[in-house]
């Protein structure tokens, strides 16, 4: 063999080890990087031009596990779809009080009652008139307090759409760009191993929003599709999906659907954090708020008796003269508790629970108040069946339900997180990097790198001793 093939042996280990090295180090450095994978650069030998073989580099190749990665896809959705559900279900709750917490809807009404046995009980005191009033007020404003938590609620839900759709358009418009230049390296026989990382960031950030599957054709592009199979990214194409944010919510305010391409698809996404916020604005939310309803126009229907000379106020659509409250439209309205107020001329005179025109009458008060702890009935609202029960009874329903709810989504949150958790560390051990492997590799190609560059050196003296002969 002559020095010039084994020149050329030498500088090709020379040329393979320094790009192994690169890659080694690349790996050490990005060993903490979220979303990056191992890469590795093939070696092989090949039939060199002046006979004999010489080293050969590939491409760089990343590690992967793509069934792994599907699950992990899937069960990101699931993860954030649980996160979503438990924040709110947490605000709910908050919102509501716990039972016996003091300062519940249920404490309120409860000392409403209790202030009007105690006018029953005394219905010349002037002092407990105004107090079974100012209790009445208090009932009726945090009716008042509670709807506008609700509507804030949807409204906070309804601007988080918003945003997340401009996220996810931003993310499968990132996928497809990414698509248009791996297929141009792959095609020029280049590296796409970063490339394929970034793309997959953008993937994972849009499971978390809506539920995707994908695949990756030959060319190296990859194919997004929607949960129900629509084409979400195809090569360096993407869909967009509109939603127009509204501004202050109330339960009768119309609020944007989710269009693709312009089209409906509301009702098809129903996981992710969008679909979850989409569950909580249109179901969850305005459950509660229909079942506060149920309580209001009960409480307005019961608390009147013909004695009560209170006058009609004209607020709302319902004649509201003999009621103790006004401001409810049981007819038709469709959030009682947000427009519920003490009728204003009992408000201005609360001695209207004894007397009427000046006459006393001490059953004013009392029929208020055994009205108040009889049964009666609610229609389905929420989560709650149609039932026949008292009005204690029934808010009583309204803040166990929701606390039953608020526990059960804290628990499926910490579930689905624990899961998600435990597939990525799997996940890693397949793709992350090992630094303890890294090292060890580190330190062969070192070694490798320093014998081709004592090969060079001997092949230098051996010439220069030809030269000097």
């Amino acid at each position: 063999m002559g020095l010039d093939i084994a020149l050329n042996y030498a500088l090709s280990g020379l040329t393979a080890t320094q790009a192994q090295l690169q890659v080694v180090a690349g790996n050490i450095a990005n060993a903490q990087t979220p979303g990056y994978s191992e890469e590795t650069l093939p070696q092989f030998s090949s039939v060199a031009t002046t006979g004999g073989t010489a080293v050969v580099t590939g491409e760089i190749q990343r590690a992967t596990d793509k069934g792994l990665q599907g699950a992990i896809l899937g069960q990101t959705t699931l993860s954030s779809t649980a996160a979503t559900l438990n924040t709110y279900q947490q605000q709910v709750q908050n919102l509501l009080g716990q039972v016996g917490g003091g300062n519940t809807l249920a404490d309120s009404y409860n000392s409403f009652t209790s202030a009007l046995q105690t006018a029953a009980t005394t219905p010349q005191d002037p002092q407990a008139q105004l107090s079974a009033v100012n209790a009445g007020q208090q009932l009726a404003n945090q009716l008042n307090n509670l709807s506008n938590g609700v509507q804030s609620l949807r409204q906070n839900a309804d601007t988080q759409i918003a945003t997340d759709v401009g996220t996810l358009n931003t993310q499968l418009g990132a996928i497809a760009q990414f698509n248009t230049q791996i297929s141009q390296l792959q095609a020029l026989g280049q590296s796409t191993a970063s490339l394929q990382d970034q793309r997959d960031n953008a993937l994972t950030q849009v499971a978390s929003l809506i539920s995707v599957q994908s695949y990756t054709r030959p060319d190296g592009t990859m194919v997004v599709l929607s949960s129900n199979g629509q084409s979400l990214v195809d090569g360096g194409n993407a869909q967009t999906f509109g939603y127009t944010q509204s501004g202050t919510v109330t339960a009768a305010t119309p609020l944007s659907a989710l269009t693709l391409n312009g089209t409906d698809v509301t009702s098809k996404t129903t996981t992710g954090e969008i679909g979850a916020l989409l569950q909580l604005r249109d179901k969850a939310l305005p459950g509660l708020t229909s079942q506060l309803n149920q309580f209001t126009n009960n409480l307005f229907n019961l608390s009147s008796t013909p004695a009560l000379g209170t006058t009609n106020s004209g607020l709302g659509a319902t004649n509201d003269a003999n009621h103790f409250f006004a401001g409810v439209d049981t007819t038709s309205g469709l959030d009682n508790a947000a427009t519920i107020q003490v009728n204003p001329s009992l408000a201005a005179n609360p001695a209207l629970l004894d007397t009427n025109a000046g006459v006393p009458d001490p059953t004013i008060t009392a029929t208020l108040s055994a009205n108040l702890q009889g049964a009666t009935g609610f229609s389905a609202a929420g989560a709650l069946p149609a039932t026949s029960t008292t009005l204690g009874s029934y808010v009583g329903q309204v803040i166990g339900n929701a606390a039953t709810i608020a526990a059960a989504a804290t628990s499926n949150a910490s579930d689905q997180s624990a899961l998600l958790t435990q597939m990525q560390k799997q996940y890693s051990s397949v793709t992350g990097v090992n630094m303890d492997s890294e090292l060890s590799t580190l330190v062969v190609y070192q070694n490798a790198y320093s014998a081709s560059a004592r090969v060079i050196s001997t092949i230098q003296s051996m010439y220069q001793a030809l030269m000097a002969a």
